[in-house]
Order: structure tokens, then sequence, then C-alpha cells
């Protein structure tokens, strides 16, 4: 039995590193810190049928932080905040031109919700 354990557990481990080699070019692994400018993907658009007429991405908005799960907890610019985190294969970095200095109040929550969302295991 032990052997069939580790007879699948080494095709699994060089199966993922021939995925890792073959998308070497499109795996990013983004780490966005706080105060980051990014774009997100409009997921709910790519099943409609006119979805050549509605955007692509969305934003730009503000990372405020991640939570445990590694999902990002994310605002408009206006500061209110998502009710949800946002995974993180849905974001992208927005380039911006100059960088934006934020003061400490700008967020539209209180201290208890944000900790509440930075806990969170779950992803929008």
């Amino acid at each position: 039995m032990e052997r069939i354990y580790s007879n699948v557990y080494r095709a699994r481990k060089e199966a993922a590193e021939r995925f890792e080699k073959k998308h070497f070019a499109t795996i990013r692994d983004h780490d966005f810190t706080k105060g980051r400018l990014v774009l997100l993907r409009n997921s709910g658009v790519e099943d409609s049928l006119d979805r050549k007429m509605k955007p692509r991405y969305l934003g730009p908005l503000l990372v405020v932080s991640r939570n445990k799960g590694g999902a990002y907890i994310v605002c408009e610019l206006d500061g209110s905040v998502h009710h949800r985190p946002i995974a993180a294969f849905r974001l992208i970095p927005y380039l911006s031109r100059k960088k934006l200095p934020l003061p400490d109040d700008f967020l539209d929550i209180d201290a208890s919700r944000l900790r509440e969302l930075r806990t969170t295991d779950g992803i929008d």
C-alpha cells in the first residue's frame, strides 16, 4: 500500500511540475500590497451573449488587505468597501501614471467589520 501511495504521489508531483513548465508564461502570482490599484475581472459577462459591448474589467479598485484564504478585500476609489473578499485570480494590476497618497480614515467601514472580512476564508 505504501508503494502504491508513493507512486501516485510521485506521479502527481511530476504532473504538477510539467504543468508549471508548460504554463510558465501564463501563471502569475500577484501579491498586491495595501493601497495598490487593481482591476477586477467582470466574470459575469463571460457567459452572456452580448459580451462584446460590456466591460471586461471593472475598476480601478484599491486593495485594503488580504484575508486568511488568500482573497483580497478591495474598495472603490470613494472608500466604499466591497461586501465580500475577491478571489486573487480575478484581480490584475492597474498601471497608474502616478501614486495616490491615502489618508488613514479613508474607508467607510468600521474596524470590527474589516477584521471580520480579514479572518474569513470565503471568497466572491
